[in-house]
């Protein structure tokens, strides 16, 4: 037969004046001015949400969740991610358009280091992957893939299908 736990006086807990125990929530530690400006440096290097996540050490939800609680983490990851988009979008367009740099030539010289003996301009040519890539982009309408045809047949077609003739209206 089982026991009947006796219970005891029910303590009335107030949280006015309450001293409260156990851990600070985690997200405490990084919406600090430094908390935040190590999760913007991570977003300029180029992490994704789930690395950014991962190094808080939480879940990518629970960081998406914290993004809308708290407006000054969203705005430092959008703030730190846009450097890096422009980054890209810079390198996009130089390789699009074509570029110069510069290139140390090296030889040994009579002790076998390595010692640099002239410098050349160097030219590359513009990549016309990196031209389409950024007209879909840009000009989407006039450069996507699939293009709207509208139709304006109105009558008969004709389908001939060997020996047999097939009429649609």
């Amino acid at each position: 037969m089982a026991e009947k736990l006796e219970k005891g006086p029910r303590k009335v807990i107030k949280k006015r004046g309450m001293n409260k125990v156990g851990r600070k929530p985690l997200y405490t530690e990084w919406i600090t001015e430094e908390g935040l400006a190590k999760v913007e440096n991570w977003a300029e290097e180029g992490l994704i949400g789930k690395q950014i996540a991962h190094n808080i050490g939480i879940n990518h939800s629970t960081l998406y969740d914290w993004m809308n609680k708290f407006p000054e983490l969203a705005e430092v990851i959008r703030r730190g991610r846009k450097v890096m988009d422009e980054q890209v979008e810079n390198s996009l367009l130089k390789r699009a358009m074509g570029y110069q740099y510069e290139e140390d030539v090296l030889e040994p010289d009579e002790y076998g280091n390595l010692v640099v003996v002239k410098r050349v301009v160097k030219t590359e040519a513009p990549n016309t992957a990196a031209q389409i890539f950024w007209m879909k982009n840009r000009r989407p309408e006039e450069w996507r893939d699939k293009v709207d045809i509208a139709n304006e047949h109105s009558g008969t077609i004709r389908i001939e299908l060997g020996e047999q003739e097939k009429w649609s209206e």
